[in-house]
């Protein structure tokens, strides 16, 4: 009873967290995912000195950077910086390498320069990408009914899987997770996701182009949970850190985000385009 006390409390207060900094100005939103951002990392850090593959704080600072340039794309809305932006981006990674030479610890270069590019590319670019919604019409709610499904998704799947889960999903990597609890749910956070057009009736998608946001939501919110999963049983861990009691890390809890804004947005220009 303690520890679903301590789980609730603690995803009610990471709730109130992140809508705060959706419905607030833009550069609530952007500092808010740059600590964000700044925690999954030093607990990815944290995941590599198990297998003894150390990054250096230069690797931290270019980090930092590429949040910075791409989220105030959104903010500022730079459209000559945008134009760039891809350029800049392929320099930053360019760095990488040469950062490695003058790392004073013995390591092996590529693993290292891998971890340095994992961490570019499932953390830092789709946590910043999450400024990019507010260059949609409207894409503070659509932001806030991302999460609204992703967050369902993740309960429903929880509750159903705890009640009436048999048959395990992906029984090599996460034996926890079971059939039942995926399909129910995301049965479940599709239908929720139908009468969004009634919730935010601001926003110019319809019904059924919330449901395909939801099929995105379900599919890749599961592939990035087992993604994840996959990465923590090969590292020998079952967290990915200890700041939320209850839910593990920054990075478990944004497991299934990470994997989702990235397409969601590419869904979002793709219908407000056609």
């Amino acid at each position: 009873m303690k520890t679903l006390l301590t789980r609730t409390l603690t995803g009610l207060l990471f709730v109130a967290v992140v809508v705060f900094a959706i419905l607030s100005k833009p550069l609530v939103l952007l500092n808010v995912f740059l600590v964000f951002a700044c925690i999954a990392l030093y607990e990815y850090r944290s995941l590599w000195n198990v297998k003894q593959i150390y990054l250096s704080p230069l690797f931290f600072v270019i980090a930092l950077l590429l949040y910075l340039f791409t989220g105030y794309i959104a903010l500022w809305k730079i459209v000559v910086y945008r134009n760039i932006f891809p350029y800049l981006l392929l320099g930053l990674l360019l760095l990488l390498p040469i950062v490695e030479l003058f790392h004073k610890k013995e390591s092996a270069p590529l693993g290292v320069i891998a971890a340095q590019l994992g961490a570019m590319i499932f953390i830092v670019l789709p946590l910043a990408l999450i400024n990019h919604f507010l260059l949609i019409d409207q894409g503070k709610w659509i932001l806030l009914a991302m999460f609204i499904m992703i967050w369902s998704y993740d309960t429903f799947a929880y509750c159903i899987g705890s009640l009436i889960g048999k048959h395990p999903l992906f029984q090599r990597i996460s034996p926890k997770k079971s059939w039942e609890g995926s399909i129910g749910s995301a049965i479940l956070t599709l239908v929720f996701a139908y009468f969004f057009s009634y919730f935010f009736p601001s926003v110019a998608i319809t019904s059924w182009q919330w449901v395909a946001m939801g099929g995105i939501v379900v599919l890749m919110g599961t592939l990035g949970d087992l993604s994840e999963s996959m990465f923590k049983r090969w590292i020998g861990v079952k967290d990915s850190g200890s700041i939320l009691p209850g839910h593990g890390g920054i990075l478990d809890r944004f497991d299934s985000l990470i994997f989702v804004a990235p397409f969601v947005l590419i869904y979002l220009h793709i219908i407000y385009t056609y």
